[in-house]
């Protein structure tokens, strides 16, 4: 057992000196670890002898990444990482130029922005992010250990210096002239009405109803099969009872994401390899969060009447299941907005005639704030590692003034020695319980919510970006329609023009005099499709308003409550404080 003990120490002490006095990323180094073996993240699956040559190979790893990144940057050193921000900031100096407000600005204006400047490439990268959002640190577990290295190196977490990007985003935001867009006149669009499929409401759409995430359980593991986590999913009152894998919250997400790819579809927890995912409190804190999961899909009411909700909560036998997730995994959504199902029977697009500055306004505003979300996730990463290293240092101190008052009762000195060391001791073991008490307050009231409001952040930029690419479809598909539809027209032969008589009547002899009239006939397919494409991007202008001006205000009352519920949680702990060191202060 000793030896095992001294071996441990050596490992500790090699990665400290060689992962984190170097401030090498170890979140990277984990993942690496993780490669090499399958619970590379745990320092007992790995000798010391495998330990040091893992080291080496990540060292050698890093030196040839870092030759490769120098010579990019060679390439690209006239390239600002905030390009797209500083033209933003510096071609808007007011407040006015980031309210809202309807023109009739044509969309070529728009076009004469470079590619390069409007686009942010973050597709599918909530689902990558979100991997990193669930990792269960262990913390209280490890705040019971002796070793004081044992925070730092079971998992390995060294956070990036946030001073530099820390500079880059100040000396870009500039208070007088950055808010967030207004979307609180949304009611004031030049919106028009489309009708589509009605949808049927279905008995979740009943305001009573609540989806209650319980009793976890671990499956047994066997040689065939692997071990899974089993969820009992609830819902109220209408006595549904079914149990569910993580696997299967992410097939309904995937599939709501398709069957709605407008609408702002909640992130779950990303998935976990490792045994680590089988540990209690790693499971708490998945079912927790897949429960806010649940709670955001049981606001919309939309939501509330697809499918595959309700077959994900009332289908008990599994086959049944299994069948129903393949049949809607299969199915492929229509592309015209008519065929689109709503509990209204109609939709809403915006016309030509919205101003594109606003969203090239959204896409620099979710971005920017995207970094500082960044910035604020390692800010509170960090301040809640070095607390709980506080509070093991704590432990430490509070253990040597307890040897001590057991020695000079011993040695028989006076008893005011004896008492002050008795004193002492009590004061830090009562300090440390009150510093590692605020450190689990603000992990779960602030740090968890930040997290969560960073990948929310991630998925409307992918809705954003999904809307931008279809609009440069629509305009690519558009300049090459008419350009075929003027080479069309110069051939002066209707026949050979592609016209179907699908707008009535069509006047054969009008289309040899009237121009507008035979480009408005031709093509008649493609121009069909054309106008539905516009259709789907008018919706998507509207749906992307919408949806950012609701959840403004959804995430405006969250954080109220949340802050509310964080101050009354942490004045207790203030008062302990103020009584600690009262009672100490009494003493002396």
């Amino acid at each position: 057992m000793e030896d095992q003990d001294d071996e441990l120490h050596l490992k500790q002490s090699f990665l400290k000196t060689e992962i984190i006095d170097k401030n090498i990323d170890q979140d990277k180094f984990l993942d690496y670890c993780m490669q090499i073996k399958e619970n590379g993240d745990d320092i007992n699956s790995w000798t010391f002898d495998e330990l040091k040559k893992c080291v080496s190979d990540f060292n050698e790893l890093l030196k040839k990444e870092s030759e490769q990144e120098k010579e990019k940057e060679k390439e690209k050193e006239k390239v600002k990482e905030f390009a797209s921000l500083n033209s933003f900031l510096s071609n808007n100096n007011t407040i006015s130029n980031l309210i809202f407000q309807p023109s009739t600005q044509q969309q070529t204006q728009i076009q004469t922005q470079t590619q390069s400047q409007n686009q942010f490439n973050l597709k599918n990268i909530s689902n990558i992010i979100s991997n990193s959002l669930f990792n269960n640190n262990n913390q209280n577990s490890q705040l019971q250990s002796k070793n004081k290295t044992a925070i730092t190196l079971n998992p390995l977490q060294l956070l990036m210096n946030s001073e530099k990007l820390r500079q880059k985003i100040d000396s870009d935001i500039q208070e007088e002239s950055l808010q967030h867009p207004n979307v609180n006149n949304v009611t004031n669009l030049q919106k028009r009405e489309i009708k589509c499929k009605l949808a049927e409401k279905t008995k979740l759409n009943d305001k009573k109803i609540k989806v209650i995430i319980q009793n976890p359980k671990n499956s047994e593991k066997s040689l065939l099969s692997t071990q899974y986590t089993l969820y009992e999913v609830c819902t109220q009152p209408l006595n549904w009872l079914v149990q569910r894998r993580y696997s299967d919250f992410d097939w309904l997400r995937n599939i709501l994401c398709k069957l709605f790819p407008r609408l702002f579809i909640p992130p779950i927890p990303g998935k976990k390899t490792g045994q680590r995912r089988f540990e209690q409190d790693f499971i708490d804190k998945r079912m927790k969060f897949l429960q806010m999961f649940m709670d955001e899909i049981m606001e919309n009411e939309e939501l509330k009447a697809s499918e595959a909700l309700i077959s994900f909560l009332s289908f008990t036998d599994r086959t049944q299941f299994e069948r129903k997730m393949k049949e809607l995994n299969s199915y492929i959504p229509s592309h015209y907005c008519e065929d689109l199902k709503t509990l209204e029977g109609k939709i809403y697009i915006l016309n030509d005639d919205f101003n594109e500055n606003y969203y090239i306004n959204i896409n620099n505003y979710l971005k920017l704030r995207y970094q500082i979300l960044s910035r604020l996730n390692n800010n509170l990463k960090s301040f809640f590692i070095n607390q709980t290293k506080a509070c093991m240092d704590l432990d430490e101190v509070q253990k040597d003034f307890e040897t001590l008052n057991i020695l000079s009762t011993k040695v028989k000195l006076s008893n005011k020695i004896n008492k002050t060391y008795e004193e002492l001791n009590i004061f830090f073991k009562n300090w440390k319980r009150i510093l590692f008490n605020e450190n689990m307050i603000i992990k779960e009231q602030i740090k968890h919510f930040f997290k969560r409001e960073k990948i929310e952040n991630l998925i409307f930029i992918e809705l954003i970006d999904s809307r931008e690419q279809l609009r440069q479809k629509y305009f690519s598909e558009k300049t090459r329609l008419d350009a075929k539809k003027e080479k069309l027209y110069k051939i002066n032969d209707f026949n050979k023009w592609e016209i179907e008589d699908n707008f009535g009547q069509i006047d054969t002899a009008r289309l040899m005099r009237d121009k507008s009239y035979a480009l408005e006939k031709m093509c008649t397919r493609e121009t069909h499709a054309l106008e539905n494409m516009h259709k789907q991007l008018g919706y998507a202008n509207y749906m992307n308003i919408v949806q950012l001006k609701n959840k403004i205000e959804n995430n405006e009352k969250k954080l109220v409550a949340i802050t509310k519920e964080f101050a009354n949680k942490f004045y207790p702990s203030l008062n302990d404080g103020i009584t600690l060191w009262s009672t100490l202060n009494t003493y002396i």
